[in-house]
């Protein structure tokens, strides 16, 4: 009796319920294992090595220029007397270009956003500002940079985050909030941290500082589930913006990094070229009084809208 290869049993083990939605699902299989027929190994080959190391490249140029642009920001711009309005205005317009070119270098030449104003949610049309918090499902590392664009938000970040060249200073200087998962009290931290922030926000909406973009599942999927949301984003009681992305072409390469070692998910990545994400993005969501003293009751029904 043949021995069973071991795409055969990490995919057996896979279809265990309890883990369908981090299970890879794509043409590359769990963990990016599955056997692949001779054409698509030698189409990857050939993208892998002439065009890779050109999206590779402009990949770091369209997050090396807004680092650049926080530099500017913060050291020249005030050397000028610029007004601090003015330099967050910039900065935030040139970023959000600036992280497109990123986009588009890997592979991203279709990112759309489509507004779903006509849902019947609790919302205030009349009075619509920029909410202080945005929540999204979360699937992999492109993520942020697809938000990024739209609203150059601040997010919760692991510890270390800081230290990383170019995305560090970015994340430093937007506002991030670090926190060690791992370690209880640095996380109940980073909640007091992200509920005070987002309370300021909702204070002072037209202020500079960026909103906080949460992934209240707390984990990544595959992009086939929607996890129970924890309660984070919504501790505050503040109003917030859902946002459901949607990657078109997954079924052949999922930008999920669940199930699948990172640096062949990123060479996978990187060795295709075209990906599309649709960004549903839902009206805002005002929170009931009961919704605001209750962020359980909060978090269970703004999942339930998404």
């Amino acid at each position: 009796m043949a021995k069973p290869s071991l795409y055969s049993v990490l995919e057996t083990q896979s279809r265990d319920p309890r883990f369908a939605p981090f299970v890879h699902q794509d043409a590359y299989g769990v963990w990016g294992l599955k056997p692949q027929p001779f054409p698509e190994i030698i189409l990857k080959l050939v993208l892998g090595i002439l065009v890779a190391p050109l999206k590779a490249t402009l990949t770091v140029l369209g997050l090396v220029l807004p680092c650049n642009t926080c530099r500017v920001e913060k050291y020249l711009m005030p050397v000028l007397s610029i007004s601090k309005e003015y330099r967050a205005a910039w900065t935030l317009y040139w970023g959000k270009i600036w992280i497109r070119l990123a986009l588009f270098g890997l592979g991203f030449l279709s990112v759309s956003w489509i507004k779903l104003d006509h849902l019947d949610i609790r919302k205030q049309a009349e009075t619509e500002t920029e909410a202080p918090v945005i929540v999204s499902n979360h699937m992999g590392w492109s993520d942020i940079l697809v938000h990024m664009s739209r609203s150059w938000p601040a997010f919760v970040a692991k510890e270390g985050i800081d230290k990383v060249p170019i995305v560090g200073y970015i994340s430093q200087h937007i506002g991030c909030i670090y926190a060690m998962r791992a370690i209880k009290e640095t996380s109940k931290s980073a909640a007091v941290q992200l509920k005070d922030r987002i309370a300021a926000k909702a204070i002072a909406p037209t202020s500079s500082v960026r909103p906080m973009l949460v992934f209240p599942e707390g984990t990544t999927t595959n992009g086939r589930y929607l996890c129970k949301f924890k309660t984070g984003a919504f501790l505050a009681g503040a109003p917030v913006r859902p946002v459901v992305m949607h990657f078109l072409n997954q079924d052949y390469v999922s930008p999920s990094w669940e199930s699948i070692n990172i640096k062949r998910h990123i060479f996978i990545m990187m060795a295709t070229l075209l990906h599309k994400v649709i960004c549903y993005e839902l009206p805002i969501y005002y929170p009931s009084d009961a919704e605001k003293q209750d962020p359980v009751l909060f978090a269970e029904m703004c999942d339930r809208t998404c």
